[in-house]
């Protein structure tokens, strides 16, 4: 990397309040290394216990999402994904990305948006709902709570965004077009 674009770049992450970024594979064991980084971050930030939690909550949901549905074409052992953390004024960020197959995109966008539209209480109640097991989601490998785990911790409505992933579609041996998929909350 020229000198000049990584001090660029370190003068970008100080503008944007980041306090941890991470792009690569992912596994259990990382999650875990980057949690208790991220925890350090926050203590040395001094956030409150509160915030520190939801934090770490929303972190943790958003990097199971990633193990769970990142490289839907197989073509990896190992998830790859990224997440970055921040803190800009008085609110802290996570923003995470990792490719989907493209025909999840529709599901998703109407859940997500569905989500966006919700108050704290009605989030709440559907995520007790869903916890009861009133409803399966098929295309889910859990009990379709992390959205609104994620929902429920923000001060924000989460914010989304999916995009074509460059190369896919057959090309470069992926079996079907895959889309990549932006996810924020704000704490």
């Amino acid at each position: 990397m020229n000198i000049q674009i990584f001090k660029a770049y370190r003068q970008f992450v100080t503008e944007q309040g980041l306090l941890f970024y991470y792009d690569g594979y992912l596994s259990q064991p990382i999650i875990t290394a980057m949690g208790e980084a991220l925890r350090g971050r926050l203590e040395a930030e001094e956030a409150s216990s509160k915030a520190a939690r939801k934090v770490f909550s929303t972190f943790i949901e958003m990097m199971q999402n990633i193990v769970h549905y990142a490289d839907p074409d197989g073509q990896s052992a190992v998830p790859r994904g990224n997440v970055a953390v921040g803190r800009l004024n008085d609110a802290y960020y996570i923003v995470s990305g990792n490719a989907i197959a493209s025909e999840h995109v529709p599901r998703l966008r109407a859940k997500l948006e569905e989500i966006r539209t919700m108050s704290l209480d009605e989030i709440k109640a559907e995520y007790r709902r869903k916890l009861r097991g009133d409803e399966q989601d098929e295309n889910s490998k859990g009990a379709g709570l992390g959205f609104l785990t994620v929902a429920r911790e923000t001060s924000q409505p989460i914010e989304f965004l999916f995009e074509p992933f460059p190369g896919s579609g057959g090309a470069h041996g992926a079996s079907a077009p895959l889309s990549f998929f932006h996810l924020k909350a704000t704490i």
